[in-house]
């Protein structure tokens, strides 16, 4: 703003103190304090906007944003009355240092006339986000540029390096090696040459026994620098990016639907693929699709909510029921009808909606059913968005969107949301528009698993809490004398569970107007204190939280609901196929125990063969308990050495196994030996830092272990990055898991092409392109060094040194950058149908000592034979039946050594011969 007009600018010209004004669907260009807002009614001033924070966060739905209250009271409505009211402020903000967390800011507002007011996150626009939902807003540039917080957060991802590359760097050292014993023995050479067949009385010569030792030994130095090759690493990372090219190209792995090809966003791992040993795998959105359905429900003990789900019926499978009993099932419509999947409630039970209607004879479950409803229509931070006059729901999650879709389904269509109110449609009482006023919010996180909003009816002026969440967190907060209805409830949610749904507790409770006071005075107090803000953001102990548990009791339990997330399409056979490949696989998942076994078996992670072990503090109270179980299962007699083992372990048993102290050192010892016998694990109620933690063990402690982590949230960017290749797969929760990852696909059955078709042709590849330059530099250099025996070690060469440059530059080159990306020992349908094969790169079968020595020995013995099939078989073979002169003999070396060394380039089979046998 410049005087009392706008002026439209670039973003580079944007400076701290400047004034914007910000438009609907703007992408914010600095962080800003919010001065001003739209208000669609002038007479309710509300200061509030919602903003997009896809490109900060991953997260696609809206976050609302407030101005201070400071500066509402003073601005007021309208534009042109902001404006003119802000150009008589007098004040200062004081802003907290630039700094990489988008979750916290603190700040503090100075207006003359005016008590200071405090800044905090929600009162600040930050750069990168998106405006929306909200015609414009006026705010206050406190950052620019490289203060921003989305720049100061930007870091490199961590530097990742091949296994063959890191192999090259030991190989390389034992090349330089061997090179200076080659330049020690000819030095000694030319010494012993010059006593023993008498050089030193020539007079055209140097005196040999005056020659500096060192010095003859840094010519032959100079003379055989070849020797290592200086192609190697531009031909490796040339070969890499072809093949990386192509991976983006390949329509396998192209996903029609989203339009998503595989994106390689690190091509220097693109060999890593092919010797994968542990895959680690989110559950939500990864193996499953993350768009949620409304599939069954329990109301005040009654469940509602007919028929099972694909994992409920490979529960059955399991447990014995054939597939003529699942026929009949559907044919007997106890199985719902599936719909297109994208619908977000897919219920079947008419008998719910006849109670919702007229009571079905009870008035008290009508009652609770419309009670429960009314809750899912309002305790949510769901924002409804119009855009070209169409109107969409904006949820945080694909679960508060199927419950606020089943809220209207049922007859609680949620309406609008201002900044402190909620508007619902009551179907049963005529379309009635029922007010409501949001009093507080109450977030979830991840500690806490479990949100509460605190409303007043406008009506009746009742204050009521209604909360939701898991039921770990949930069930204890429940007031007594609930024993039958919280029975009956976790009965029908394990049964939900049963069946692969996720389940959410609801409850709520009646507060008192002078305790709800007296609690919001202490509440608001917190929430101003900066050093309980940031206590509350890192997650230590805090007077916010402390005050949320406080209130949080004594619940009554209204019922819970049940949700289905479906498994992608193909995810089963993927998942057996990297099993057949002797791959690892692990599942780690927020769900409960239940639901993570279940799917486990539905996705064939897990089958009725499987030998499992359930870990839990559950079962096993004790460190020491789970210790025993876990030897006990390493120490299985021979007999049973074939069984098929898995492992289930839950988020509070990893808390013990994973702490780093001496004590637990046995305990890990044991858990690290049972996973390596396990074909698969299930990781369940486990924290996104308990993912990470669980792949820095297997990759610090387990020998030969190559990890893969693939997720599609922000809340598996630590577990990506963990792993020696991380996967990102673009889905429903953004794109900041694609991001922080090394590779990128569109589903999880992509996975099974990267690795067993892409990844094994790409290890034996690079394996092949490496030995081959060592090779051909070796054999091409000896064969110089073995003509110096002839003429006393004198350091001459018989090709000129065109040659060399040639050599490497352009007759061997080419041959093998077209093999290095193009050539396949299988047919790709082949690779898929044998997955077997993938073994050969778990175990190192191409690239491994003994085939470098085979490629070495091999480059030693053909120089030998070139040399002196050369010099014996060309005597007397010069025009008058003379000896030839050495050029003519160097260049039947040359022209022979390119023939021979392009051989198993143009025939790859032949390349092949020089690998050993696999080693068992």
């Amino acid at each position: 703003m410049h005087g009392t007009a706008f002026v439209e600018s670039v973003w580079t010209d944007v400076q701290v103190g400047d004034v914007l004004k910000i438009c609907n669907r703007d992408s914010i260009p600095a962080d800003v304090v919010l001065l001003a807002a739209h208000e669609p009614d002038p007479n309710v001033v509300r200061g509030a906007c919602h903003v997009e924070t896809m490109q900060l966060d991953g997260e696609t739905n809206l976050k609302g944003k407030s101005v201070p209250s400071v500066f509402t009271n003073v601005l007021g409505a309208g534009l042109d009355a902001q404006l003119a009211k802000y150009k008589g402020l007098v004040g200062h903000i004081e802003a907290e240092a630039p700094n990489a967390s988008t979750n916290t800011f603190n700040g503090m507002v100075h207006l003359d006339g005016c008590s200071p007011a405090p800044l905090s996150i929600a009162n600040v626009l930050l750069r990168g986000s998106t405006l929306r939902n909200t015609e414009y807003v006026l705010g206050l540039v406190v950052n620019t540029g490289k203060d921003t917080k989305v720049m100061q957060g930007a870091r490199r991802p961590p530097t990742k390096e091949s296994s063959i590359f890191h192999s090259i760097q030991f190989m390389m050292v034992a090349i330089v090696v061997l090179l200076i014993i080659l330049c020690l023995a000819a030095a000694a050479g030319t010494e012993s040459a010059y006593s023993a067949i008498g050089l030193d009385s020539h007079w055209y010569l140097e005196d040999g026994s005056s020659m500096n030792f060192f010095l003859n030994t840094l010519y032959f130095f100079t003379l055989l620098s070849s020797f290592v090759s200086v192609t190697l690493n531009a031909s490796i990372a040339l070969v890499q990016k072809l093949i990386a090219q192509f991976m983006q190209w390949s329509l396998s792995m192209y996903d029609e639907e989203s339009d998503m090809p595989a994106t390689v966003r690190t091509a220097s791992l693109v060999d890593e693929l092919g010797i994968i040993t542990h895959v680690f795998s989110d559950k939500t959105g990864t193996l499953t699709q993350n768009v949620m359905q409304f599939r069954k429900v329990s109301i005040n003990g009654v469940s509602y909510g007919r028929g099972t789900t694909e994992i409920g019926l490979a529960r059955l499978r399991r447990l014995g029921v054939t597939p003529e009993d699942e026929l009949d099932q559907l044919e007997n419509g106890l199985v719902a009808k599936r719909g297109s999947g994208k619908e977000l409630v897919n219920f079947d039970d008419p008998s719910l909606e006849e109670i919702l209607r007229d009571g079905g004879g009870s008035h008290e479950q009508q009652e609770c059913c419309r009670k429960f409803f009314l809750h899912l229509a309002l305790c949510h931070t769901v924002v409804t968005e119009v855009y070209e006059g169409k109107t969409s729901l904006s949820a945080s999650s694909p679960d508060e969107a199927a419950l606020v879709s089943a809220a209207q389904y049922f007859g609680f269509e949620f309406v609008d949301r201002h900044h402190d109110s909620v508007k619902v449609r009551d179907k049963w009482r005529g379309d009635r528009l029922l007010h409501f006023d949001v009093l507080d919010v109450l977030e979830f996180t991840s500690a806490r698993r479990r949100m509460s909003v605190i409303v007043r009816d406008r009506e009746t002026g009742a204050i009521v809490l209604l909360s939701k969440g898991a039921d770990s967190v949930m069930i204890p907060l429940l007031a007594p004398g609930q024993e039958k209805l919280k029975a009956l409830t976790e009965q029908h949610m394990t049964d939900h569970s049963n069946d692969g749904l996720r389940t959410l507790v609801i409850a709520s409770k009646s507060l008192e107007e002078e305790a709800y006071l007296a609690w919001s005075r202490e509440y608001r107090r917190a929430t101003s204190d900066i050093v309980e803000l940031e206590r509350n953001a890192r997650e230590e102990p805090n007077m916010i939280d402390r005050l949320s548990e406080e209130l949080e009791t004594q619940l009554k339990l209204l019922g819970s609901t049940a949700l289905e997330d479906k498994l992608q399409v193909g995810v089963p056979t993927s998942i057996a196929d990297l099993v057949r490949a002797g791959i690892a696989v692990w599942m780690l998942t927020g769900d409960k125990e239940e639901t993570a076994i279940n799917i486990a078996f539905a996705c064939q992670l897990l089958d009725s063969q499987t030998d499992l072990l359930v870990i839990s503090r559950r079962t096993h109270a004790t460190l020491e308990e789970m210790t025993a179980d876990l030897r006990k299962g390493c120490d299985h007699h021979p007999e049973h050495r074939e069984a098929r083992k898995g492992l289930v372990v839950d988020g509070d048993a990893l808390e013990l196994l994973l702490k780093q102290r001496p004590e637990y050192s046995t305990a890990q010892l044991a858990f690290l030996k049972y996973t390596q016998q396990c074909a698969a694990v299930v990781a369940c109620r486990c924290a996104p830092s308990q993912k990470a933690e669980l792949v820095k063990l297997i990759r610090r402690n387990v020998r030969g272990a190559a990890t893969l982590a693939i997720g599609d949230g922000a809340n598996d960017v630590a577990m990506i990055q963990a792993a020696h290749v991380g996967v990102g797969i673009s889905g429903q929760e953004g794109m900041q898991a694609v991001n922080a990852a090394d590779f990128a696909i569109a589903q999880f059955r992509f996975l099974r092409e990267l690795l067993i078709v892409h990844g094994r042709n790409n290890y034996r590849r690079l394996s092949v392109l490496v030995y081959y330059i060592f090779y051909k530099n070796i054999m091409m250099v000896l064969t110089v060094y073995w003509f110096n025996a002839y003429n006393a070690f004198s350091g001459s060469k018989w090709n000129l040194e065109v040659g060399y440059q040639l050599y490497n530059a352009l007759f061997t080159l080419f041959p093998i950058i077209w093999i290095g990306f193009t050539d396949k020992d299988l047919a790709d349908e082949n690779s898929r149908m044998l997955p077997q094969t993938y073994h050969l790169g778990i175990r190192r079968h191409y690239f491994n000592a003994w085939a470098a020595a085979r490629w070495v020995a091999q480059g030693v013995y053909e120089s030998i034979a070139i040399s002196f099939v050369c010099i014996y078989a060309l005597q007397k073979m010069s025009v008058n039946g003379e000896d030839p002169d050495v050029y003519l003999i160097g260049a039947a070396t040359f022209s022979l050594a390119v023939v021979i060394v392009s051989h198993p380039a143009i025939a790859p089979d032949v390349a092949q011969a020089h690998t050993p046998p696999t080693q068992e």
